[in-house]
């Protein structure tokens, strides 16, 4: 087997529970992962932004009208040339709020500090983030 051109990808995956504890928790963790994975200073505080965002979304929106908050897994990984982090909830999916306690700025937020955000709707329900950041060239090809 050849392994010379195969792509290697590292991972790690958090579940936190979605308490108000949990942003601050996956930004210490994604920041961790994204410094020791060749993230230049402000890819690591685009992530740690967009994380915070990401997963206080989850924490406020997601399980609202649930008697126990469930978790939000929180998954980073370096596919060659990039980071992508996803923050997944298993709540009630991306619903209008009409008493929404924040500004509505998070996904605009997220979406101008990323290279790219694709929300998704699981076929198990909730909602998934998939965030991608570049790298620059040198932590790129390392």
């Amino acid at each position: 087997m050849f392994y010379g051109s195969e792509a290697q990808v590292t991972a790690e995956t958090w579940t936190l529970p979605a308490r108000l504890d949990a942003p601050s928790v996956a930004r210490r963790l994604t920041c961790r992962f994204a410094a020791e994975h060749d993230a230049d200073e402000d890819t690591v505080a685009a992530v740690a932004l967009c994380v915070s965002e990401a997963v206080a979304n989850a924490v406020v929106h997601a399980y609202r009208d649930a008697d126990q908050p469930g978790d939000v897994e929180i998954e980073a990984q370096k596919p060659n040339g990039y980071l992508c982090v996803y923050v997944r909830d298993r709540g009630q999916g991306m619903n209008p709020r009409l008493d929404s306690p924040g500004l509505g700025l998070g996904l605009p937020i997220i979406a101008e500090s990323t290279t790219s955000l694709e929300v998704r709707r699981p076929s198990a329900g909730g909602t998934e983030l998939v965030m991608r950041f570049d790298l620059t060239d040198a932590a790129a090809t390392g």
